[in-house]
């Protein structure tokens, strides 16, 4: 494993040190991450952690942190603008999506959408679920807390 580290200056002149390390892939897929990197971001044994993928070959890791995130999956209409009642339910309770899919099941008729939210900036998740249920196009809502 490699680690070295690239200081990056901004336009006020602050500095900012970013660490980049090599790993290798070992025979069973499996990677390391550094314990300076794991104990930075909190990671611990047992932490579940997405991982995305983008149409440049690279590799993004999400960590899930428990108690602040959890798996949201809707039933809905499929009509114009359920989506979009959703995803402004979770912009007023300050939620970020990490991943999420949305799918038709019968065309003009019911829809699902799923993901995995941070919950981290949202100040009472009660209130979130509650406002996703309470919308009109909502058919039926599981919500689970990781």
């Amino acid at each position: 494993m490699w680690d070295f580290s690239v200081i990056l200056w901004d336009i006020s002149g602050v500095k900012a040190v970013k660490n980049f390390n090599v790993v290798k892939l070992d025979s069973k897929g499996r990677i390391i991450v550094p314990f300076h990197i794991r104990d930075y971001i909190g990671l611990k044994e047992g932490t579940e952690l997405i991982i995305v993928n983008n149409e440049k070959r690279e590799l993004r890791i999400f960590p899930l942190i428990n108690g602040n995130t959890a798996q949201v999956r809707v039933i809905m209409s499929d009509v114009h603008g359920s989506l979009s009642k959703i995803m402004t339910a979770i912009a007023r309770n300050n939620v970020d999506i990490l991943m999420s899919m949305s799918r038709t099941i019968e065309r003009g008729k019911t829809a699902e959408w799923s993901a995995i939210v941070d919950l981290s900036d949202c100040k009472n998740p009660k209130k979130f679920e509650s406002d996703i249920s309470k919308l009109d196009v909502i058919r039926k809502i599981e919500f689970e807390r990781k």
